[in-house]
């Protein structure tokens, strides 16, 4: 990917995270923006992936492995 176009991937990023803060549907905004889909989907995922590692940081930081097989259903 050249830079332009990493530019323009950081900015679809961008709308995306605020679509979603919002309480839009990233993917369906960029969408209406004539995003092509391929595209729109790669920038709601690039949006998506902080959200998923602070969750996974939380986890890593509070959760004992007891607590963990609770939530999974493995305390037997």
């Amino acid at each position: 990917m050249n830079q332009t176009r990493k530019e323009i991937m950081a900015e679809l990023v961008r709308m995306a995270k605020e679509a979603t803060a919002r309480g839009e549907s990233a993917f369906a905004f960029l969408c209406n923006k004539g995003v092509p889909v391929s595209i729109a989907e790669e920038a709601e995922w690039e949006a998506g992936r902080g959200e998923e590692e602070a969750w996974w940081q939380r986890m890593e930081r509070t959760i004992e492995g007891e607590v963990v097989r609770k939530a999974i259903g493995g305390d037997s």
